[in-house]
């Protein structure tokens, strides 16, 4: 039984560094694709994190219908950042920022965690997190079809 408890004690201390990634501020950058479909480049712009529409998975054009500003309910989803002022809070946290919605026209609170090398939770948020939505964007390449070449950064 000891021999047991020492052996499991051993593998949990060898394996903890493992099972626990090491997350850096720019393991975000990337091209994500959004719960809905529309392809997302995540960038770092100073010292914060935005993301742009750079594509959707059906290479169909969409425009900002819902947008509060009428004169822009014309354009092209294409090249608008939703995503803007995230900061690294460490752990794979990403926090303080804001995201827009081109769903209902409302822009929102917004945090993300990395929960894998490929996988992000990004949450829109009014007030505090527990009065959100979140989603799982899943990372793509960047060069996969309906990506924008020209728009990435």
């Amino acid at each position: 039984m000891f021999k047991r408890a020492l052996l499991a004690t051993a593998l949990l201390v060898c394996a903890g560094p493992l099972m626990a990634a090491e997350h850096q501020a720019d393991d975000i950058a990337g091209v994500w694709e959004t719960a809905s479909g529309g392809y997302v480049q995540i960038y770092q712009s100073d010292d914060h994190w935005q993301g742009k529409i750079v594509g959707s998975s059906d290479g169909q054009a969409r425009y900002d219908k819902q947008n509060p500003d009428e004169s822009k309910r014309d354009r092209r989803l294409l090249g608008v950042v939703v995503l803007q002022g995230l900061s690294y809070a460490g752990d794979g946290e990403y926090e303080g920022g804001s995201i827009y919605d081109p769903n209902n026209g409302k822009t929102y609170k917004a945090k993300a965690t990395q929960t894998g090398p490929d996988t992000l939770e990004a949450r829109g948020y009014i007030g505090i997190s527990l009065i959100g939505k979140s989603q799982t964007w899943k990372r793509i390449d960047p060069q996969a079809e309906h990506v924008h070449q020209d728009m990435l950064e």
